[in-house]
């Protein structure tokens, strides 16, 4: 579905390049734990559409009440 002006296509392009540009926290700001970081892509559709690969921070304690078997990352793609 195409975006309904080209201000929220900018405002989303915006967000998204700013989100790839954060720096990803190291620690869990409410138990101290490494976090983990999956890369996440999001795109705009369209044939002018842009991808963007952010990295989501996920706490193993916190994120996943301690059981990581609920999230195993992949070796390759």
């Amino acid at each position: 579905m195409p975006f309904p002006n080209q201000s929220l296509r900018t405002d989303v392009a915006t967000l998204f390049d700013e989100l790839c540009a954060k720096p990803c926290p190291a620690h869990c700001p409410k138990c101290g734990s490494n976090r983990m970081h999956l890369d996440t892509m999001f795109f705009s559709p369209g044939p002018s559409g842009k991808v963007w690969t952010v990295a989501l921070p996920i706490c193993p304690k916190c994120d996943l009440k301690e059981d990581t078997a609920q999230f195993v990352p992949p070796t390759d793609c």
